[in-house]
C-alpha cells in the first residue's frame, strides 16, 4: 500500500483519538497495552528492573495513552511466585516503581499495576530460601503444576485482603496512576470466581455472586488504602469455554459483573476471556481461526450491565487501530487493548496517527512470547527482535555509519536473516545488495505460508519485504551465487544467509552408537523438507502410506501429516520424545492441531523409535524395551525423516578467505528458528 494510501487510512479513524476521562485521570487517547507477563522483573530483588522501565517507557513513547503491568505479587503469600515476577506488597520495590513512573509519565501515558495472588497455579518450591504451601479457594491443584494447595481459612483471607491494600497504597505511594485486581485467567481472585477451582458451600461460594466475595473484600481493602480519587479496576474472565457445568459462563459472568458495578467500587472492568484449560483462548494462536476484535461481542455486552458505572476495556486479537475503531465506534467498549501488538511493535499508535503503517511490524500471533513465559525466560518478540532489548536497542539507538566508514554490503539469501541483517544495515547507511537464489524472498517461511494454520508467517514475509524496501535496499532475486561465481562479487562484506536443509540419515542421540537408520539410503525416504515441497505440488506423491519420525517436536511434520490426511493418505507420526509436539505445546498450537490430527485419523505414537527400514517395511519399537522386541509397519509408501538440519554453509567456506568481511547468520550459523535468525540479523546489521 501506498504512503498516501496509507496517510488516507489513518485519516478514517477519530474514536480512537478521543481522549477518556476514567477516575482522575483523562488519557490521551482510547489504546491501552494490558498486562501480558514480561518475566523481566529483577529476580533478585523482585522489583521493576532497568529492563522492565525501558520496555514500558518504549510503549509510552510510541503513542499508547495507558500502560499496565504485568502481574504482580499483592500479597505475602505470592512471594517468590514465578522467577521474576515483582513484589509490590513490599515497601522495597517503592523506588522501582517511582521510576517506571516517571519513565512512563516522561511521555505523556499513565500506567497501572495489576495486583494478583496466583493460588494454585504456582509453586510452593520455586525458591530454595521461600518453601511455602500455595493457597487455593478448594483442594483443586493446577492443571498445569499439580501441587494440592491449603484451602483458604477466616485467617487466610483476612491477610490476603489486607496485603492487597498494602499493595495498592504502595503502588500509590511510588506515583503510579491506579492499579488493576486480575480477576481472570484463573489466578488467584480468578480461582474464587470460577466453579473450576471453587467448591465452597460458605459465603465465599456456592453462587457466582457469592464467589466474588473476595474479590469484593480486596476491593474494599483497597478502596480504604488509597481513597476515592485513585483508579481502581478488575480484569475478568468473560468465558472460560468450558461449558455450563465446567467453568465462568457468559451468564455467570454477567452476573457477576452486576454485583462488581453494584459495589461502586470499580472505575473500570477490563474484558478478557480462558483460563488454565483453554490458555489456548486466551492466548489464540496462528493455528486459531477467531477474528480480529473477537471478544467485542463480550464486552458490549459488559458495558450494557455497567452502564455509566464503570468504564469497559476489552482486548482479544487486536492488531491495528482500524479494529480498535470498529470496537468503539460499535459501542462495544470504552477503551481497547493491545497486547502482542505492542509487544511487536510498540510504535503502532504513534505510526498510525503519523500515517506510517507502511513501517508498523504486524503481529502474526506466533506466539513466542507465550511460550516462553512457561519456561520462565524472558519475553521477547519473534518478529521484533528490540522487543526486550529496549534498553540498549530502542529507539534512537540505530547509529547511522558515517560517510567514510559505509560499505558495499552484499546478503547472500532471503530468507528472515538476510532480509533483517540488509534492511538494518542499510537504515544505517551502507549501501546493500540482497541477493536471492529464488524468484521471492521469504526464505522457508513460503512453506510454511502454505501450510494449514501457518498461513500468517505470509504477515512476517510481508513486514519483512516492507522493511527492506522503507531502507531501499537493492534485491535481486533470480540469483544464483556458487563458490565459483562468488569472485563476480564486489562488496566490503559480504553475509552468507544460506539457511539450513533436513538431513534424511536418521542419525540421532537417541541411537548414538550409530550414524544412520538402516535404509535411509532407500528411494522411498525423504527428509521432511523435501517431503513438504512435493506434498505441496501433489498430495498423492508419497503414496497412501506415510510413517513420520519426528524428534523436532515442531510444527512441519504434523503440518505435513495434516495435508497428507486430508488427501485421504493414511499417517502416522512416531517420536522418540516422552510427548510427540513437544515444541507445539510451548506456544499452544498443540490445543488446535492435535484435535484435527485425531478427527482426520492420524496416528500419533510417542516413546517409540526406528530400528530399521526395507521396502514397504520399518522396524519400531518402544523405546523402554528397546530394539530387542519389534514391531513392523507394513505396506509403507514413504518414509519422512525429521530429526536432524544441516547448515548450508557451501558458501560461507568458498567465500570466508576471499573478502575483508565474511558473516555467517541464521540458520547456516547454527540451525535454529525464526526468532534467533531475525535475531541475527538485527544484531548483524547493527555491528557491520
Amino acid at each position: 500500500m501506498s504512503t498516501s494510501a496509507q496517510q488516507s487510512q489513518s485519516s478514517d479513524l477519530s474514536r480512537v483519538w478521543e481522549p477518556l476521562k476514567l477516575g482522575n485521570l483523562t488519557l490521551r487517547n482510547r489504546i491501552l497495552q494490558p498486562a501480558h507477563s514480561s518475566q523481566h522483573g529483577d529476580p533478585r530483588d523482585h522489583v521493576f528492573s532497568d529492563r522492565q522501565i525501558a520496555y514500558f517507557r518504549e510503549r509510552a513513547k510510541g503513542g499508547v495513552a495507558l500502560c499496565i503491568t504485568e502481574t504482580v505479587a499483592a500479597a505475602r503469600s505470592a512471594l517468590g511466585s514465578f522467577f521474576h515476577i515483582v513484589d509490590v506488597w513490599s515497601e522495597s520495590c517503592i523506588p522501582s516503581m517511582s521510576k517506571l513512573a516517571d519513565a512512563v509519565h516522561q511521555h505523556d501515558a499513565s500506567i497501572f499495576v495489576q495486583l494478583a495472588s496466583m493460588g494454585v497455579h504456582d509453586r510452593g518450591r520455586m525458591f530454595i530460601d521461600r518453601n511455602k504451601p500455595i493457597w487455593g479457594a478448594s483442594r483443586i491443584p493446577s492443571v498445569v503444576h499439580n501441587e494440592i494447595p491449603l484451602v483458604m481459612g477466616p485467617d487466610e483471607i483476612a491477610e490476603l485482603t489486607r496485603d492487597f491494600g498494602q499493595s495498592a497504597a504502595n503502588v500509590k505511594r511510588a506515583g503510579l496512576d491506579g492499579v488493576e485486581l486480575h480477576g481472570a485467567h484463573s489466578y488467584g481472585l480468578g480461582q474464587f470466581m470460577s466453579p473450576t477451582y471453587n467448591k465452597r458451600d460458605d459465603a465465599y461460594g456456592g453462587t457466582p455472586a457469592k464467589r466474588c466475595q473476595l474479590l469484593i473484600e480486596c476491593a474494599e481493602q483497597v478502596r480504604k488504602r488509597v481513597g476515592p480519587d485513585f483508579v481502581v479496576g478488575v480484569r475478568l474472565s468473560w468465558d472460560e469455554f468450558l461449558g455450563p457445568e465446567g467453568g465462568i459462563t457468559p451468564e455467570q459472568a454477567e452476573e457477576q459483573i452486576e454485583v462488581l458495578a453494584a459495589t461502586g467500587l470499580l472505575d473500570f472492568f477490563n474484558i478478557s476471556a480462558g483460563g488454565y484449560h483453554t490458555l489456548h483462548l486466551a492466548l489464540p494462536s496462528m493455528e486459531g481461526d477467531e477474528p480480529d476484535g473477537w471478544l467485542a461481542p463480550f464486552s458490549k455486552r459488559a458495558k450494557e450491565i455497567v452502564g455509566d458505572r464503570g468504564k469497559v476495556f476489552v482486548v482479544g486479537k487486536v492488531r491495528d487501530l482500524h479494529t480498535a475503531e470498529a470496537i468503539l465506534e460499535g459501542d462495544a467498549a470504552d477503551m481497547v487493548a493491545m497486547a502482542r501488538q505492542l509487544l511487536t511493535d510498540p510504535f503502532t499508535v504513534k505510526k498510525t496517527r503519523e500515517g506510517r503503517e507502511h513501517e508498523i511490524i504486524r503481529c502474526n500471533r506466533c506466539n513466542e512470547c507465550g511460550a516462553r513465559l512457561f519456561e520462565h525466560r524472558e519475553l521477547i518478540c519473534t518478529l521484533n527482535p528490540i522487543s526486550g532489548r529496549e534498553a540498549y536497542w530502542g529507539e534512537g539507538s540505530l547509529q547511522s555509519v558515517p560517510e567514510a566508514d559505509q560499505k558495499h554490503i552484499v546478503v547472500i539469501g532471503g530468507g528472515p536473516a538476510g532480509m533483517k541483517a540488509a534492511a538494518v544495515a542499510a537504515k544505517r547507511g551502507h549501501a546493500v545488495t540482497l541477493l536471492e537464489r529464488t524468484d521471492q524472498l521469504g526464505g522457508h517461511l513460503r512453506v510454511l505460508e502454505q501450510l494449514p494454520g501457518m498461513a500468517d508467517w505470509s504477515i512476517a514475509i510481508d513486514n519483512l519485504e516492507r522493511e527492506v524496501e522503507n531502507a531501499r535496499v537493492e534485491v535481486r532475486c533470480g540469483i544464483e551465487v556458487t563458490p565459483q561465481s562468488l569472485r563476480n562479487i564486489e562488496a566490503s562484506s559480504v553475509v552468507v544467509a544460506t539457511g539450513a536443509s533436513y538431513e534424511c540419515t536418521g542419525e540421532s542421540l537417541y541411537r548414538p552408537e550409530r550414524q544412520a537408520i538402516p535404509g535411509t539410503d532407500l528411494p522411498h525416504v525423504l527428509d521432511v523438507g523435501t517431503a513438504t515441497r512435493r506434498v505441496l505440488e501433489d498430495t498423492q506423491a508419497l503414496g497412501s502410506r506415510v510413517l513420520i519420525l519426528d524428534e523436532t517436536g515442531g510444527h512441519l511434520p504434523f503440518a505435513l501429516a495434516q495435508v497428507l490426511a486430508k488427501a485421504g493418505v493414511e499417517v502416522e507420526v512416531l517420536s522418540p520424545r516422552m510427548f510427540a509436539g513437544e515444541r507445539l505445546f510451548r506456544n499452544l498450537d498443540i490445543m488446535y492441531i492435535f484435535p484435527r490430527l485425531k478427527q482426520l485419523g492420524v496416528r500419533i505414537t510417542q516413546q517409540y523409535f526406528v530400528e530399521a527400514i526395507r521396502p514397504g517395511e520399518v522396524d519400531v519399537y518402544d523405546i523402554w524395551v528397546g530394539p530387542e522386541v519389534l514391531e513392523t509397519r507394513e505396506r509403507i509408501d514413504s518414509v519422512v525423516m525429521s530429526i536432524l538440519r544441516a547448515p548450508n554453509d557451501a558458501l560461507y567456506v568458498a567465500a570466508k578467505d576471499s573478502f575483508p568481511e565474511v558473516v555467517r547468520i541464521g540458520d547456516v550459523a547454527a540451525p535454529r528458528d525464526v526468532t534467533a535468525a531475525i535475531f541475527d540479523g538485527e544484531q548483524c546489521g547493527r555491528e557491520l
